[in-house]
This record gives C-alpha cells, sequence and structure tokens, in this order.
C-alpha cells in the first residue's frame, strides 16, 4: 500500500558535475606580456626619433639661417637711395637704420620703411631687396609749396595749405607766404594759381610773390614785390580773370606804368586800378 505525503517536495540527490580546472599556459601569458611591451617600446622608439628627426632639422634650419644672415657674400654693398630732394642720401640711411656692410638678409624691410616712414617730410616710401648685395630705398617726398604761420612758428606747407615741417636754416627753401582768413579753408584757386605761375602763363613769377590769401571760397589775393602790388582775384570763374590780369598787365607795361600801380582788382572782362598816393595817370 503506497502512502502520499502531501506539502513536501521529494528531494531526489542528483550526482553535481565536478569541473575540471584547465592549467594555466605560463608561456602563452608571458608571450602576451612581451608582445605589447614589443608594441610600446615600438611607439616610444618611433616618437623618439620623430623627435630626434624635427630638432635635428630645426637645428639645420637655424644653423643655415645665422650662416648665411652672417656671410659676407651678402654684406650690403650696393646701397641705392632713389627721389630725395631734400633729405640727404646718409640721411635717410640713418633714418631706415642701414649702412653698407650689413646684412641684406637680415635687413628687416617693413622695420626700414616704417622708420624713414615716420619723417614728416616722406609722404611714401618703398624698400626693395637685391641679392645678393643690393638695397633699393624709393622715397616720394612732400612737397612744399608754401610758407605758413602756426603759434608764431613759421612753418612749410604743401599746396592744400597743410603744414609738412618747421623752417629750419639746413633745409630753407625760398617760398611765398600763405595766409587764410579766419575759417576760411584753402580751396582750388589756389592751387590752379600755382599750376600757371608754374607754366610761367602768367605775367610774374613765384620768386615775385611775397605772400598770397585766401580772403574767401571766390576771391584771392597776392601781393608782389617787385613791382610791389596788391593783385585781389575773383575766382568765380578764374581762368577768365587770370586772363584779364594777363592783358591788363601787358597794357600797364607797355605804357611803363606798373611801377605807379598800387592795387589791382580783377573779373573776367574788368579790371579797377589804384595808383600809389603820389602817383596820377
Amino acid at each position: 500500500m503506497s502512502t502520499a505525503v502531501m506539502g513536501k517536495k521529494i528531494r531526489r540527490n542528483v550526482a553535481r558535475r565536478k569541473e575540471r580546472k584547465q592549467p594555466v599556459n605560463k608561456g602563452a601569458v608571458l608571450g602576451g606580456i612581451l608582445l605589447g611591451l614589443g608594441r610600446t617600446v615600438f611607439i616610444l622608439t618611433r616618437w623618439t626619433l620623430g623627435i630626434a628627426a624635427v630638432g635635428v632639422v630645426s637645428f639645420g634650419i637655424l644653423f643655415a639661417y645665422r650662416w648665411i644672415t652672417t656671410h659676407e657674400f651678402f654684406a650690403l654693398v650696393n646701397l641705392q637711395i632713389e627721389g630725395s630732394q631734400r633729405l640727404g642720401r646718409d640721411e635717410i640711411a640713418e633714418m631706415g637704420g642701414v649702412s653698407t656692410g650689413s646684412n641684406v638678409l637680415s635687413i628687416n624691410i617693413a622695420e626700414v620703411q616704417r622708420r624713414i616712414a615716420a619723417s614728416e617730410w616722406v609722404e611714401s616710401v618703398a624698400v626693395t631687396r637685391v641679392l645678393p648685395d643690393g638695397l633699393i630705398i624709393e622715397v616720394k617726398e612732400r612737397e612744399p609749396a608754401f610758407l605758413t604761420r602756426r603759434d608764431e612758428q613759421l612753418y612749410y606747407a604743401d599746396v592744400n595749405g597743410q603744414t609738412i615741417a618747421a623752417v629750419s636754416v639746413d633745409k630753407f627753401i625760398s617760398l611765398p607766404l600763405l595766409e587764410t582768413e579766419e575759417g576760411v579753408q584753402v580751396g582750388n584757386g589756389i592751387r590752379t594759381l600755382l599750376d600757371e605761375v608754374a607754366r610761367n602763363s602768367l605775367p610774374f613769377g613765384m620768386s615775385q610773390i611775397a605772400w598770397l590769401r585766401q580772403d574767401s571760397a571766390d576771391q584771392f589775393s597776392i601781393f608782389l614785390e617787385k613791382p610791389r602790388v596788391l593783385v585781389q582775384l575773383d575766382g568765380a570763374d578764374l581762368d577768365s580773370a587770370l586772363k584779364s590780369l594777363t592783358k591788363v598787365w601787358a597794357d600797364l607795361g607797355r605804357r611803363g606804368e606798373l611801377d605807379r600801380i598800387e592795387f589791382i582788382f580783377v573779373m573776367p572782362g574788368r579790371a579797377w586800378i589804384r595808383l600809389h598816393a603820389d602817383q596820377t595817370l
């Protein structure tokens, strides 16, 4: 007769499987370690060789640079300075910090240009290296057209009335004095007048002009030293006024009366004349 046991599980004894331990392959482990170490050494060696190569190349470049910038083959022999009028050749070279015997390749072109351009007389400058032993410095100077007063000091001024440099004995140039009324800018009429004088199309030259003045936007005054006469021009139509002046001047010259004239006011097609106080027509 069988008996059922309720609420209990029947446990059966099952034989456990025993895991077999694999023997460690010491040779394979050692081989892996040596392989990793070899790769590390290879990478380090490659980097070391690369850094060494860069160092060698850099040293070679530095050595070559020092050699060519000190070798006498590149010593400056031919120094050409062009365009200078008021600045002397030696003065420009000193401004730029260059001298014969300097190594052409060691000269800093930009620095030379900067130093020369700092001069108040220089409008522009270009420096060219000519291997193996040459340097060309091309200077364009500012052109003085007048003398002008500023703070009780005389200055050279360009055709636009812009000051250039203070008048000095070593660079003295005889030029007419430019005067302007307060608030009046130098206009195109003054430049036109100078162009006509330079072309000798007027009856007097620059050496006869003592001073010029821009009285207003459309009126100019010129005082001449010989003959001593003040000329005023209506600049609304300056070309026509200058033609009228030329005709009046020629007529007075033919009649021998220029020395008797104190003042002339000229407009296109017309002229008014005032004699010296002790003169009559």
